[in-house]
């Protein structure tokens, strides 16, 4: 597991430190740094792949797409080194680059790229990193090809997420990961028929209940295509029993757009690594605390989760999780972004999460927006 990260020079970051936990959440506003946090694991994830006979940091690749030197450098740099130190159980790994051609897109880079393969950051098989632009509805979608299918790869935009439950829908989900088979609105009798088993499947319908109750799904490949079909349909009760086929573009929009999340966090294996940025968008309040129980719930099963968000409710989903006893305080980070306007330089506040779900201090700017307007209100 990561358990921290330093980054010199690299973006908003001219000297930043950050722990990691199981599960670490990243908030503040928008521009504040958030991202460059997860793009710098991304792009050594990208440059350990990309990289032959001599270590080299790749801005542009199939992760991310930084641009050139000139791009990643930070702006009040001194010098031209890029500076991305992880520290681990198993000791530091440490990354210099050299930005001293400012249009270079491959830089030449110090450092031992071959130990992240022993790290969930660079482990086949381990790693997702799922974006804000993801999927949208869309009766196809695209099929991966067999490496990506042996990587577990769905996609930075889980664009291959149909064809993975296409072909892994009958996978046993974790005991740890499963859904509490409760719903508002939902008897047991319904539950039994939307999601019976702990496969995938059923399970991915399961956790669906929280943003539309009766929902199920149906993913299969197209014959004589590289397309895979994605379907949705309704336990309605009445004398139909089930509804027809409907097309995802027929369905709520959040239904498919939060689809790769809720793959990525039910299927991958222990000790993997899983990047996500704003899960929540497009979702009801009471999914996004759902979603912030899942997270919790894959910390708490050996996968670590680095989530950049802007949601208070999954916030509190993750301190309810806390205060459950579903993931233990220590195993979850917060942290609050800040940029300050004199320098444009990047800084975090991070508050401690306690056993009841409270946290250690409150910064100014921390999901306080909802009590600032509510005092305004009684004003």
């Amino acid at each position: 597991m990561l358990e921290s990260i330093t980054l010199s020079n690299f973006k908003a970051a001219r000297q930043l430190s950050v722990r990691l936990g199981s599960l670490t959440l990243l908030a503040g506003l928008n521009g504040s740094g958030k991202s460059t946090l997860l793009q710098s694991l991304a792009v050594l994830r990208q440059s350990m792949a990309l990289s032959e006979a001599q270590p080299r940091l790749h801005l542009r690749g199939n992760l991310v797409q930084l641009g050139k030197a000139r791009d990643v450098l930070n702006w009040n740099a001194s010098r031209d080194q890029i500076e991305i130190a992880l520290s681990t159980k198993s000791g530091p790994i440490d990354f210099t680059a050299d930005a001293t051609d400012r249009l270079a897109d491959v830089l030449s880079l110090s450092g031992d790229l071959e130990r992240l393969r022993d790290t969930n950051l660079g482990r086949p098989g381990a790693f997702q990193f799922i974006q804000a632009d993801r999927i949208v509805p869309r009766t196809y979608y695209e099929q991966a090809d067999a490496s990506q299918r042996n990587e577990r790869w769905l996609g930075t935009h889980g664009e291959f997420t149909v064809d993975f439950l296409s072909l892994n829908s009958s996978e046993k989900v974790s005991s740890m990961r499963t859904w509490s088979r409760e719903s508002p609105g939902l008897d047991s009798e319904s539950i039994a028929v939307i999601a019976p088993t702990d496969q995938l499947l059923d399970q991915v319908a399961g956790w669906l209940q929280h943003l539309s109750p009766g929902v199920s799904l149906v993913a299969h490949p197209v014959d004589l295509s590289d397309l895979a079909m994605l379907a949705f349909r309704y336990d309605t009760k009445g004398v139909a029993g089930r509804s027809d086929d409907s097309r995802p573009t027929n369905v709520g929009f959040g239904l498919t757009y939060c689809l790769p999340i809720v793959v990525a966090c039910l299927a991958s294996r222990p000790h993997s690594l899983i990047l996500l940025e704003n899960p929540e968008a497009h979702l009801h309040p009471r999914g996004q605390v759902a979603l912030g129980t899942l997270l919790a719930k894959c910390a708490a099963d050996n996968v670590q989760v680095v989530c950049e968000t802007h949601s208070d409710h999954l916030l509190n989903g993750v301190r309810l999780a806390v205060k459950q006893k579903i993931v233990e305080p220590q195993k979850v980070r917060m942290h609050y972004f800040e940029r300050a306007l004199d320098t444009g330089e990047c800084f975090v506040q991070s508050p401690e999460i306690l056993a009841s779900g409270e946290l250690t201090n409150w910064p100014s700017g921390f999901f306080d927006q909802w009590q600032q307007s509510l005092d305004e209100l009684l004003d």
